[in-house]
């Protein structure tokens, strides 16, 4: 094939895609999925993540494809490289797309002996692709991704539909009031979590509402700090339940999925809400990309930039204050 057009009649055996580490970004690549199932509806498409990523992609089944663990990163029963890339020789892959840019990844899908991968020509690795895109900088993720299928394909696609993933029904027993998450990170993500400060602040406002029951959610790392703030809220606090670090990715999108709103900071949180059709109330502080590459396209996401002055990084979000987070939620309901 080279780096001409790919006619997707011709292709016989399956498709596999790489995908980011990121959760945000992974659910980002489901419309370039979506695009690369129509062009193949018969092959098997594979998704190549990170082991934790598979329970993302059970919420993602409507795409048709089918997940593989990346052991390269299991705890147990580590793979290296090259046995990662001979597992992949068994799979008869005939197209590799890579989502990720990585030098690494490119280098496994070259011993796996995939002959046709597709990719952005960065990081050194434009010998090892047979298809090597020019990144354009300025694009949204979805637009990278699924320019990736499009133009190797000679651009068959006019557009593409938003991220959406289907929860189940939620096992978590849920107040009759309305349900908020909050999704306000912990010290691990640096200058994108809303301070402490301003987070009790905000859950003291928001439960002063005979209405509203809350539910903060995180991961391990961030459940200590969670339950600090549940129990500074004092009596209030009887209205927070603590799920930080208590669940799965799966149950993660089902929970937030049965919310009636959620409050986030730039975070997979935040994306899973979009694609649940969940009504957000992002509060956009210092960024680990610019917003304009990875804003969630969907509807139902209200977004609260900074406007500080400040030079310091981690100040930035504290221009975005608790009230203004309230009254943005106010109109949701």
């Amino acid at each position: 094939m080279g780096n001409q057009i790919i006619d997707s009649s011709q292709v016989d055996g399956a498709i596999l895609v790489v995908l980011p580490k990121f959760i945000g970004d992974a659910i980002n690549t489901l419309p370039a999925l979506e695009l690369l199932k129509k062009l193949y509806p018969t092959q098997r498409v594979y998704v190549l993540g990170r082991p934790f990523m598979a329970h993302l992609f059970t919420r993602a089944a409507h795409y048709g494809t089918e997940f593989i663990n990346d052991k390269r990163y299991c705890n147990e029963q580590k793979h290296s490289l090259f046995k990662m890339a001979k597992e992949l020789k068994q799979l008869d892959i005939s197209i590799a797309v890579l989502l990720r840019g990585s030098l690494r990844e490119a280098l496994l899908l070259k011993l796996a002996g995939v002959k046709n991968v597709i990719g952005y020509a960065q990081n050194a690795r434009s010998p090892l692709l047979s298809h090597a895109l020019k990144l354009n900088q300025s694009e949204h993720y979805i637009y990278r991704y699924c320019q990736l299928i499009n133009i190797p394909h000679g651009r068959p696609f006019k557009q593409f539909s938003a991220p959406k993933l289907i929860p189940k029904k939620t096992t978590c027993a849920l107040s009759k009031k309305r349900n908020v998450a909050l999704y306000l990170g912990g010290s691990v993500k640096g200058d994108r979590h809303y301070p402490h400060d301003l987070s009790l602040e905000l859950i003291n406002n928001l439960v002063m509402r005979d209405d509203i029951h809350l539910y903060l959610l995180g991961d391990k790392a961030e459940r200590e700090e969670m339950e600090t703030l549940r129990f500074k809220a004092g009596e209030n606090g009887e209205k927070v339940t603590n799920l930080a670090g208590s669940m799965s990715l799966d149950i993660l999108v089902d929970t937030i999925g049965a919310m009636d709103a959620m409050i986030s900071i730039d975070s997979g949180p935040m994306h899973i809400a979009s694609a649940c059709g969940t009504p957000c109330v992002a509060v956009i502080g210092q960024g680990t990309s610019p917003w304009s590459n990875v804003a969630p396209k969907q509807s139902n996401l209200i977004a609260l930039h900074h406007n500080s002055m400040s030079l310091s990084k981690p100040h930035m979000i504290r221009d975005i204050t608790p009230k203004a987070i309230t009254d943005v939620l106010a109109t949701v309901f």
